[in-house]
Protein backbone atom coordinates (compact mmCIF):
# COMPACT_ATOMS: atom_id res chain seq x y z
CA UNK A 1 0.00 0.00 0.00
CA UNK A 2 1.11 3.57 -0.62
CA UNK A 3 -0.60 5.01 2.33
CA UNK A 4 -2.39 3.75 5.28
CA UNK A 5 -5.93 3.10 4.78
CA UNK A 6 -8.83 4.02 6.98
CA UNK A 7 -11.50 1.64 7.30
CA UNK A 8 -15.19 2.29 7.05
CA UNK A 9 -17.05 1.54 10.13
CA UNK A 10 -19.70 -0.16 7.68
CA UNK A 11 -16.86 -2.23 5.97
CA UNK A 12 -17.27 -4.85 3.66
CA UNK A 13 -14.66 -7.07 3.56
CA UNK A 14 -12.09 -7.73 0.04
CA UNK A 15 -11.70 -10.52 -1.86
CA UNK A 16 -7.86 -11.38 -2.23
CA UNK A 17 -7.61 -10.20 -5.58
CA UNK A 18 -8.88 -6.43 -4.81
CA UNK A 19 -5.70 -4.46 -4.58
CA UNK A 20 -5.65 -1.12 -2.70
CA UNK A 21 -3.42 1.34 -2.98
CA UNK A 22 -4.89 4.23 -1.70
CA UNK A 23 -7.88 5.79 0.81
CA UNK A 24 -10.05 6.91 -2.49
CA UNK A 25 -9.53 3.18 -4.50
CA UNK A 26 -10.41 1.90 -0.89
CA UNK A 27 -13.34 3.98 -0.63
CA UNK A 28 -14.44 2.99 -4.10
CA UNK A 29 -13.91 -0.32 -3.49
CA UNK A 30 -16.38 -0.28 -0.71
CA UNK A 31 -18.86 1.55 -3.06
CA UNK A 32 -18.73 -1.19 -5.48
CA UNK A 33 -18.86 -3.88 -2.76
CA UNK A 34 -22.24 -2.65 -1.50
CA UNK A 35 -23.70 -2.59 -5.46
CA UNK A 36 -23.03 -5.98 -5.81
CA UNK A 37 -24.67 -6.25 -2.67
CA UNK A 38 -27.77 -4.51 -3.49
CA UNK A 39 -28.09 -7.02 -6.31
CA UNK A 40 -25.74 -5.45 -9.11
CA UNK A 41 -25.28 -8.82 -11.14
CA UNK A 42 -23.55 -7.95 -14.65
CA UNK A 43 -23.43 -10.44 -16.90
CA UNK A 44 -21.48 -9.05 -19.58
CA UNK A 45 -17.97 -6.66 -19.53
CA UNK A 46 -17.28 -4.98 -22.62
CA UNK A 47 -14.29 -2.90 -23.70
CA UNK A 48 -14.42 -0.59 -26.34
CA UNK A 49 -11.75 2.28 -27.53
CA UNK A 50 -12.32 5.66 -28.85
CA UNK A 51 -11.37 6.97 -32.36
CA UNK A 52 -8.11 8.57 -32.56
CA UNK A 53 -6.06 10.67 -35.33
CA UNK A 54 -3.36 8.39 -35.52
CA UNK A 55 -5.75 5.45 -36.55
CA UNK A 56 -5.36 7.66 -40.01
CA UNK A 57 -2.18 8.63 -39.99
CA UNK A 58 -1.07 5.42 -39.56
CA UNK A 59 -3.40 3.03 -41.69
CA UNK A 60 -0.82 3.68 -44.75
CA UNK A 61 3.00 3.28 -42.92
CA UNK A 62 4.94 0.59 -41.88
CA UNK A 63 5.78 1.30 -38.13
CA UNK A 64 8.99 -0.37 -38.17
CA UNK A 65 10.09 1.71 -41.44
CA UNK A 66 12.49 4.73 -39.71
CA UNK A 67 11.78 6.88 -42.44
CA UNK A 68 7.91 6.52 -42.66
CA UNK A 69 7.59 6.88 -38.58
CA UNK A 70 9.65 10.40 -38.94
CA UNK A 71 7.59 11.80 -41.53
CA UNK A 72 4.41 10.34 -39.50
CA UNK A 73 5.58 12.42 -36.41
CA UNK A 74 6.80 15.41 -38.89
CA UNK A 75 3.11 15.39 -40.08
CA UNK A 76 1.78 15.86 -36.55
CA UNK A 77 3.03 19.66 -36.70
CA UNK A 78 1.16 19.84 -39.36
CA UNK A 79 -2.12 18.32 -39.12
CA UNK A 80 -5.39 19.32 -39.55
CA UNK A 81 -7.39 21.56 -36.61
CA UNK A 82 -9.84 18.70 -36.50
CA UNK A 83 -7.45 15.76 -35.61
CA UNK A 84 -5.46 18.29 -32.79
CA UNK A 85 -8.94 18.76 -31.56
CA UNK A 86 -9.78 14.62 -31.56
CA UNK A 87 -6.34 14.67 -29.76
CA UNK A 88 -7.24 16.58 -26.91
CA UNK A 89 -10.84 15.47 -26.35
CA UNK A 90 -9.46 11.84 -26.06
CA UNK A 91 -7.18 12.98 -23.12
CA UNK A 92 -10.03 15.55 -21.90
CA UNK A 93 -12.38 13.08 -19.19
CA UNK A 94 -15.67 15.14 -19.30
CA UNK A 95 -15.74 14.75 -23.51
CA UNK A 96 -15.21 10.82 -22.82
CA UNK A 97 -18.22 11.33 -20.61
CA UNK A 98 -20.00 12.82 -23.59
CA UNK A 99 -19.37 10.35 -25.75
CA UNK A 100 -20.17 7.47 -23.33
CA UNK A 101 -23.62 9.35 -22.78
CA UNK A 102 -24.25 9.06 -26.96
CA UNK A 103 -22.86 5.20 -26.35
CA UNK A 104 -25.59 4.33 -23.72
CA UNK A 105 -28.50 5.83 -25.02
CA UNK A 106 -27.54 4.00 -28.58
CA UNK A 107 -27.15 0.18 -26.48
CA UNK A 108 -30.55 1.06 -24.77
CA UNK A 109 -32.07 1.49 -27.63
CA UNK A 110 -30.67 -1.34 -29.30
CA UNK A 111 -30.25 -4.00 -26.17
CA UNK A 112 -32.99 -3.10 -24.31
CA UNK A 113 -35.55 -0.93 -26.23
CA UNK A 114 -35.35 2.17 -24.52
CA UNK A 115 -36.20 4.76 -26.41
CA UNK A 116 -36.68 7.81 -24.54
CA UNK A 117 -34.28 8.20 -21.38
CA UNK A 118 -37.10 11.01 -19.85
CA UNK A 119 -39.59 8.20 -19.56
CA UNK A 120 -37.83 5.10 -17.48
CA UNK A 121 -41.38 4.47 -15.91
CA UNK A 122 -42.25 2.61 -19.15
CA UNK A 123 -39.25 0.19 -19.52
CA UNK A 124 -37.34 -2.17 -16.99
CA UNK A 125 -34.40 -0.22 -17.08
CA UNK A 126 -30.76 -2.11 -16.55
CA UNK A 127 -28.17 -1.68 -13.96
CA UNK A 128 -24.90 -0.38 -16.07
CA UNK A 129 -21.52 0.65 -14.60
CA UNK A 130 -19.20 2.84 -17.27
CA UNK A 131 -15.83 3.05 -16.25
CA UNK A 132 -12.83 4.99 -17.88
CA UNK A 133 -9.09 4.07 -18.37
CA UNK A 134 -6.51 5.47 -19.59
CA UNK A 135 -4.27 2.00 -19.54
CA UNK A 136 -0.47 1.56 -19.77
CA UNK A 137 -0.22 4.34 -22.93
CA UNK A 138 -1.78 7.37 -20.68
CA UNK A 139 -2.58 9.04 -23.96
CA UNK A 140 -6.36 7.99 -24.48
CA UNK A 141 -8.59 6.91 -23.02
CA UNK A 142 -10.96 3.69 -23.72
CA UNK A 143 -13.95 2.35 -21.68
CA UNK A 144 -15.01 -0.67 -19.77
CA UNK A 145 -19.02 -1.36 -19.53
CA UNK A 146 -20.82 -3.89 -17.41
CA UNK A 147 -23.66 -4.85 -18.56
CA UNK A 148 -26.52 -6.50 -17.06
CA UNK A 149 -29.63 -8.28 -18.47
CA UNK A 150 -33.16 -7.46 -18.23
CA UNK A 151 -36.49 -9.46 -19.46
CA UNK A 152 -36.06 -7.43 -22.59
CA UNK A 153 -32.47 -8.32 -23.32
CA UNK A 154 -32.66 -11.65 -23.31
CA UNK A 155 -35.80 -11.94 -25.34
CA UNK A 156 -34.98 -8.83 -27.65
CA UNK A 157 -35.65 -8.32 -31.65
CA UNK A 158 -31.80 -9.57 -32.11
CA UNK A 159 -31.69 -12.65 -30.23
CA UNK A 160 -34.18 -14.03 -33.17
CA UNK A 161 -31.15 -14.51 -34.90
CA UNK A 162 -28.49 -16.77 -33.66
CA UNK A 163 -25.82 -15.40 -36.01
CA UNK A 164 -26.02 -12.50 -34.38
CA UNK A 165 -23.80 -12.50 -31.08
CA UNK A 166 -24.00 -10.02 -28.51
CA UNK A 167 -20.41 -9.16 -30.14
CA UNK A 168 -21.94 -8.89 -33.41
CA UNK A 169 -24.31 -6.31 -32.53
CA UNK A 170 -22.08 -4.62 -31.15
CA UNK A 171 -19.57 -3.97 -33.42
CA UNK A 172 -21.72 -4.67 -36.39
CA UNK A 173 -24.88 -1.99 -35.57
CA UNK A 174 -24.15 -0.55 -32.60
CA UNK A 175 -20.21 0.87 -33.64
CA UNK A 176 -21.78 2.20 -36.52
CA UNK A 177 -24.26 4.31 -34.94
CA UNK A 178 -21.31 6.37 -33.38
CA UNK A 179 -18.83 7.93 -35.18
CA UNK A 180 -16.51 8.37 -31.74
CA UNK A 181 -15.75 4.25 -31.82
CA UNK A 182 -12.20 3.43 -33.15
CA UNK A 183 -12.16 2.12 -36.52
CA UNK A 184 -9.22 -0.36 -35.98
CA UNK A 185 -9.74 -1.73 -32.67
CA UNK A 186 -13.04 -4.24 -32.37
CA UNK A 187 -15.61 -3.81 -29.21
CA UNK A 188 -14.35 -6.76 -27.06
CA UNK A 189 -17.11 -9.25 -24.73
CA UNK A 190 -16.12 -11.22 -22.10
CA UNK A 191 -19.30 -13.21 -20.05
CA UNK A 192 -18.74 -12.19 -16.20
CA UNK A 193 -18.81 -15.06 -13.79
CA UNK A 194 -16.92 -13.45 -11.20
CA UNK A 195 -18.67 -10.22 -10.57
CA UNK A 196 -16.11 -9.54 -7.28
CA UNK A 197 -13.05 -10.13 -9.77
CA UNK A 198 -14.77 -7.84 -12.56
CA UNK A 199 -15.91 -5.04 -10.00
CA UNK A 200 -11.96 -5.07 -8.68
CA UNK A 201 -11.02 -4.49 -12.41
CA UNK A 202 -12.62 -1.63 -12.75
CA UNK A 203 -11.05 0.14 -9.73
CA UNK A 204 -7.43 -0.58 -10.48
CA UNK A 205 -6.62 2.76 -11.65
CA UNK A 206 -8.52 5.18 -9.24
CA UNK A 207 -5.93 7.91 -7.30
CA UNK A 208 -6.57 10.39 -5.33
CA UNK A 209 -7.11 12.41 -8.20
CA UNK A 210 -8.66 10.16 -10.42
CA UNK A 211 -12.28 8.13 -9.86
CA UNK A 212 -12.21 5.49 -12.77
CA UNK A 213 -16.64 5.02 -12.18
CA UNK A 214 -18.65 7.53 -14.43
CA UNK A 215 -21.24 8.19 -11.97
CA UNK A 216 -23.08 10.13 -14.25
CA UNK A 217 -23.49 7.86 -17.35
CA UNK A 218 -23.87 4.37 -14.98
CA UNK A 219 -27.39 3.14 -13.84
CA UNK A 220 -26.44 2.12 -10.46
CA UNK A 221 -28.79 0.37 -7.18
CA UNK A 222 -30.11 3.23 -5.20
CA UNK A 223 -29.56 2.33 -1.41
Amino acid sequence: MDEKIKLSRKHYSLPNEWIINNQTQYETSQFLMEQERLGFNPSYFITFHYYHPDEKDFSHLRYNDKTNKKRFYNSLWREQPKHTFIRRRRLNEFSIVEDASQIKNVVLKELYGIKRLNEEWKYEMPNLIFVHEKGKSQIKYHTHLLLSSTKYFKSGKWRKHPSQSLEYVFNNRIRKKRKCFSNWKNIHIEEVDNVRGALSYCNKETNSSTISIDFQNSNLIKR
